[in-house]
């Protein structure tokens, strides 16, 4: 009887908890939607960046861990000379040094190739603004066309000046 009992009183609990809880769940999600939503809104606008500052910034980075890691070759092969460490913590800070730097050299030639393709494209969507604005020059009205009509040549007229506009004619 005191198992039904307790059966009874959970069931009444998970009554009037679980869709309490489903409701929160709800608005949380509806909440990290909208926020979502915002910040997408943010984002789209924001000006558009060519990435020059996050590329400075990373070529900095590259350049104080290479230089951190070369003074640690260094520190490791001075307390190996004064005989305080085995030679292992140079080979080991050399492979260190010598594989940072085999990274840093693909991710630098990367960069360079990305700044190189935005650079293409930048030209290239000049070059089609330029040609898009000279298809797009407006056709003179009527009154600016002035017509040049060609002086009449008479056929008694002999010699070169026929045959050149009988040449052109032709």
């Amino acid at each position: 009887m005191t198992g039904l009992l307790y059966a009874a009183i959970v069931a009444l609990w998970a009554a009037v908890l679980i869709p309490m809880w489903l409701r929160r769940h709800d608005d949380d999600q509806a909440r990290r939607i909208e926020r979502h939503r915002t910040a997408m809104g943010a984002l789209a606008r924001l000006p558009e960046t060519t990435g020059r500052g996050a590329a400075a910034t990373a070529a900095r980075r590259r350049n104080v861990v290479l230089g951190a890691l070369a003074g640690l070759v260094v520190a490791t092969g001075a307390v190996w000379a004064l005989g305080y460490a085995s030679g292992w913590f140079v080979t080991a800070s050399m492979v260190l040094l010598a594989s940072y730097s085999a990274g840093a050299f693909v991710a630098y030639r990367l960069q360079n190739r990305e700044e190189s393709l935005r650079a293409l494209e930048r030209s290239s969507a000049a070059r089609e603004a330029r040609r898009d604005r000279h298809r797009m020059r407006p056709v003179p009205s009527a009154p600016d066309v002035v017509h040049h009509r060609p002086a009449a040549v008479s056929p008694s007229v002999q010699g070169e000046a026929w045959d050149e506009v009988f040449d052109q004619t032709a």
